[in-house]
Formats: structure tokens, sequence, C-alpha cells
């Protein structure tokens, strides 16, 4: 097992930005956490300082800890502990002890599973990192790092039963494997300790090779988000999952635990690296981005009119092999389908001369005109849904980066699919943008560079309209504070196990980190375990919504 520690004294540049957050100062926990996945009922575990106390501790178990879930001990600072549980085995109790324990900082988890017909539990990291009731990945880099760019050749090897049988990080019990190529991938994130990765699945011969993952579509390309700040580990599962629901596409995805044996020369056993979520790239395919493809012979209307597929950004945030078509406000619409090394010169003028046309009857006089404004070229509901769950989530990125817009062939410009929602709904500071009050999207300027289109759509008295119609129709069913924290349960379904590993690999419960204040990202206080990351979650949500149903008026 790794062992990172994030409490390092924070430099005073940092320490004053936190002050200015008004964040809390950060407590240590010192936590034991029993992760039951055998079969069995746990009914006792008690934690103390030595053996002959563990008979006087209390019981830390109420209910009876069911298989695949976690029961917790906080212990007071660090020392070493004795730890007893008792399983009720076919009827009859089973009792266990381990001590004594070193508790230096952090989280010590203390797993119990079947091995054939053993039960076996131990504290040491082949233990904790043996079983999980999650799809395991398992990536070999042949003792190469994995960079920034461009991807290296690797092997990954899934272990997915579906049987209920927990899955083991193994390539002997793999149920598929593939090669691979591997890259880093991200802004900020690049400079997080928990990597998320861009995988493409491989032939023999290197060339892509379009294979099903996790029970998604065929596709060659993938992403592996590793999500760490995001302490839930669900935001984007949510959003995505609810742009979905509003009948668009979005990124289907998977939670999975990734284990990684690369130059630093790990086992399988200690090169756990976390939860991730297996995601879908964003990209024209008949499964995802479902638009028409544009060849060589398509240069002429209708043909030429699509499809399109372009992501808002700041030209800064273009790859050198990048195209970026000018739009206003400083922005580009960055080419993601057709790529630039396909696309016609032909082409490349025909979606830019539809931005300019578009961008000229949105600023223009007559731009609430239905017939020669916006409405012209764009369709109107999938702005008004992308721009409500925008505003709803409070997403900090929303019209700066990852905005993805596309075009078919003869339609109109569509915005979506949504993505990258990690800091939004109450993750970042940065100007009081952890709060549920205040409007995001209907105002020009302001701290940060946000494309200029939804302020002005938000001046159309007829859009705005249909705006707050929408909302109330939503917040009826999907977005009603019922269903957004029955999709938060849903979606953190099956993580209990899974979440306790995490938070022993990378330490972060309960801190401020210090990317929270390079990136000006949330100073807290935050909370000290995963279902206080949910509930916070649900009650920043809860909060936003009433909110926005509070000051309509004021859009």
């Amino acid at each position: 097992m790794h062992n990172v520690d994030f409490r390092r004294p924070l430099l005073p540049f940092a320490l004053s930005l936190l002050a200015l957050a008004g964040c809390h100062p950060n407590v240590p926990i010192f936590r034991f956490q029993l992760i039951n996945e055998s079969p069995f009922e746990i009914t006792d575990f008690r934690v103390a300082a030595s053996e002959a106390a563990l008979n006087a501790a209390p019981n830390r178990i109420g209910d009876p800890l069911q298989p695949n879930r976690v029961a917790d001990a906080d212990v007071q600072g660090a020392g070493a502990f004795w730890l007893r549980a008792t399983a009720q085995v076919d009827g009859e109790p089973v009792t266990r002890t381990r001590g004594p324990i070193t508790m230096l900082s952090g989280t010590v988890g203390w797993a119990w599973y079947m091995d054939g017909d053993s039960l076996v539990e131990g504290t040491a990291t082949p233990h904790l990192y043996a079983r999980s009731p999650l799809p395991v990945i398992l990536i070999d880099t042949n003792r190469t790092p994995i960079p920034d760019e461009p991807k290296i050749d690797a092997t990954m090897y899934v272990v997915d039963h579906q049987d209920g049988t927990l899955n083991r990080p193994d390539p002997a019990a793999a149920t598929f494997s593939s090669l691979i190529g591997i890259e880093r991938r991200g802004n900020s994130s690049q400079t997080f300790p928990k990597a998320s990765w861009g995988i493409e699945t491989r032939d023999e011969a290197g060339e892509d090779r379009s294979v099903s993952l996790l029970g998604m579509p065929d596709e060659e390309d993938w992403v592996l988000y590793g999500p760490w700040m995001d302490r839930s580990l669900i935001r984007n599962v949510v959003g995505y999952g609810l742009w979905g629901d509003l009948g668009y596409y979005a990124p289907r995805t998977r939670f999975c635990e990734v284990y990684l044996v690369d130059e630093r020369g790990e086992t399988w056993a200690n090169g756990y690296e976390g939860v991730y979520v297996l995601t879908e790239r964003v990209k024209r395919d008949r499964n995802r981005v479902a638009i028409a493809g544009l060849g060589e012979e398509d240069t002429e209307e209708p043909a030429i009119s699509g499809g399109y597929l372009l992501e808002i950004m700041l030209p800064s945030r273009l790859d050198p092999d990048e195209v970026g078509l000018p739009i206003s406000g400083g922005f580009v619409a960055s080419l993601v389908y057709p790529r630039p090394d396909n696309i016609l010169p032909v082409q490349q003028a025909w979606i830019q001369n539809y931005l300019d046309d578009f961008e000229s009857a949105l600023f223009g006089a007559n731009f609430t005109d239905p017939e020669t404004g916006y409405a012209a070229y764009i369709d109107v509901d999938s702005f008004v849904d992308y721009m409500i769950l925008q505003e709803f989530f409070k997403n900090r990125d929303a019209f700066h980066s990852s905005t993805f817009l596309h075009k078919d062939r003869e339609g109109p410009l569509r915005l979506g699919p949504i993505w990258d929602l990690n800091i939004a709904m109450g993750y970042f500071s940065f100007q009081g943008l952890e709060g549920t009050a205040d409007w995001l999207l209907n105002q020009d300027g302001g701290p940060i560079e946000r494309s200029p289109w939804t302020a002005r759509l938000l001046a159309d008295p007829a859009f705005r309209a249909r705006f707050i119609a929408r909302w109330n129709e939503l917040r009826q069913g999907p977005l009603s504070a019922r269903q957004m924290n029955l999709r938060i349960d849903d979606a953190a379904a099956g993580l209990e196990t899974a979440q306790a590993r995490q938070f022993i690999r990378w330490p972060s419960l309960g801190m401020t980190l210090l990317p929270d204040i390079r990136f000006l990202m949330f100073a807290g206080p935050h909370p000290d375990s995963h279902q206080g990351e949910l509930n916070y979650l649900k009650n920043w949500l809860k909060d936003r919504g009433e909110w926005m149903d509070r000051n309509l008026d004021s859009l």
C-alpha cells in the first residue's frame, strides 16, 4: 500500500488563501474501517489500546454489518491499537483479534472475505485489495511510466464476473483482455497525485480495435477518470445520467477499481490506484454523438452541413494539433469531429461561416426574431435544458471549457453532451461559487471568463420564459429534491467497500488539499466520511434548487 501524507504544512500563501475562503482548520482523522466482503454478518467490532481492554471496549456496530458494507471506528490520535470482531458463520460465532496495529495517520482498513471455504481477514495490502464487488481493471505498462502524451503501449485485463462473484486483481481471472495505448489526461488534474487516463484499445498490429467494455457499445476510445478532488466520487456519474434521462446522449459510465503495474515495479497486490469511472469519450459514433459522417465528397449543401462536433474553450487550452474556430468572447470552438487532419478547407470554412452567421443573429438588433434571429440557427430546447443543468449545478466550467456542441446534417446547432462536472455542485470556492445563491449564466464578464452566448440568450424574454417554464416542469420530476436524492443514492450504490479502499489509498476525507488552494477549489470544511460527502451533495442541491425557485423573477 502506498503511504501518502497530505497533512504536510501548507505554504504561507496557501494559508492566507485558506483564511480568505473562511475555511475552518482541518482536524486529522484517525480511523479503523472494518470492510466486510465475506458472505456473513459481523456482529461485533471493538477497538482498544491493549488486548486486555478489548472486553470492556464498546461494540462499534449497531445493526449487524452486512456483506459488502463498512463499519467505522474513530480513535483518539496516533498510537498502537488492538482490534476484535466476530462474524456469524453458519450460525456459529467466529472471533478474530489483531494487534497491536500502529496508527500514525489517516485510515487503516481491516478486510474480511472468503478464500474458497476459508474466512480470511487482515490489515496488510494483499488483504485490503484482494476482492471487490465492482469490476476490476488491471493495467501493465511493462515497467514504463505513463506520460501526458503520446500514448504508450500497455496491456489491460478486465475482471468482471456477472454471477455475483467478487472480482480479484489477477490476470488469470480476467473476463476480457486487450492491448492498449494509454496516456495521462486532463488539465489541472495533470498535477493531482491520482491520475486519470485516456485509453485506446488496440490489436496485435497496434491498430485501433473497437471493443465492448463493461457492457458499453463497441468503441476504441475510452476514459478512465479517477475522482480525487471530488470525494463524493459521483458528480460526473450523477450529471451525465441526468442529461441522458432528459433524452440526450450522455457518456455512459461504470465504476471500477484499478490496479497498475508500471515503472515502480509493484505487484498487483500493492499496485492499487483506487476507484475509477470508465467513461465513454465524447466523439462522433452511432452509439455516442450520432451525427452524420463527413467525407471528402461532402463539399456542397446539404452534405457539407454536417456533421460537426465542437468544444468551446479558451485558445490557450488548444493542443498543438488542434484547430480552434474563433467565436465571441475570445473563445474558440475546437474541432473534435472532423479532426483537423481530416477536414477539408471548404468544410472548415462552412462551419466557421455557420458559427459567424449564428453569432451575427444572436448579437444583432433583431436577435429575438424567431425567423431571422438566433432561433433560426440552434435547437432552442437543447440550449434551454443544457443551461438549466449547468445553472442548477453551478458549474464553474460551464461555457468556459468542456462545453460540447454538435450540428447534424441539415440540422441546427445543439448543445451537449454534458461533460466534466467534478468541481460542480458546490465544489469551487472562488468568488463564492460553492454557495447555493446567485445566478451563473445571466451576465457577461465576472471572475471567470465565460462565453457571452448565455447572457445574450437570457436577455430574450421568450428564451427566458422557456427556461423558467422548463425549470418548473423539471422540478416536478427529475430535478426535485426527492429524485436527486434517489439519483445520488443509486450512483453511490455498490461503492461501500470500494470507497473505503479509495480513501485508505488516497487519504483526503476531512482535509483541504494543496490543489484546493492552488486551483482555488473547495477550501472546506470537508466532511470526514464518504457518507458525509454524499449528504453535503444532497443538501447543496436541495438548497440550490430552492434558491432558484425563489429567484426566477431576477433571472
